[in-house]
């Protein structure tokens, strides 16, 4: 069996938000020991969590494989990932209203597409009003989004496969009215 490597969602997050931005101070929010910018002008972005989407999706493909060899089959399930995006700054409104809007445009995820990215943007909430007063007594202009996305995570086995099962029946169960029959498909 082998696990595919799911995208690296974050990565792709970091060049969306860059993208939308034009801002390089992008820390990721989750376990992050990194000293903030002092001019309070920067995005965090942070996984919040994860749902499967739908159930799952099976593949197999035999074409050009032998029936005495294994064939792959796949397991797929599409998931949906949540991100909280905070913006810092005196462009804070602007940066998260811009990631809205663009989240629901439709060049969103042809930009995604385009760069070779592998997340799909489902949607970003509306901004929400966050500013706090920090350490120093001073305020932070703080807006944040909340960010969905999706990307496909899979599971490949190797299964052993067939192309045909004989089928017997003796001449008597035919000439004695015996029939075969499919239950699956035979409905009366």
């Amino acid at each position: 069996m082998r696990i595919n490597p799911v995208p690296d969602f974050m990565t792709d997050v970091y060049d969306l938000l860059y993208y939308v931005t034009g801002n390089n101070q992008i820390f990721r929010g989750d376990q992050s020991r990194e000293v903030l910018p002092a001019d309070n002008n920067y995005i965090i972005y942070t996984p919040i969590a994860q749902k499967r989407i739908g159930t799952n999706v099976v593949t197999f493909n035999a074409v050009g494989v032998e029936p005495e060899d294994n064939a792959p089959e796949t397991d797929s399930k599409l998931l949906q990932i949540d991100l909280q995006i905070d913006f810092y700054g005196v462009n804070a409104f602007g940066f998260a209203e811009g990631l809205e809007t663009f989240s629901k445009a439709g060049r969103c995820n042809d930009w995604l597409k385009r760069n070779g990215r592998e997340i799909r943007v489902l949607y970003a909430t509306d901004p929400v009003n966050a500013t706090l007063v920090d350490e120093t007594h001073q305020y932070v202009n703080r807006w944040y989004t909340m960010l969905s996305i999706c990307l496909t995570a899979s599971v490949t086995d190797f299964i052993p496969w067939i192309e045909e099962i004989p089928v017997y029946a003796t001449p008597e169960e035919l000439v004695n009215g015996v029939r075969l029959r499919n239950i699956d498909v035979d409905f009366k």
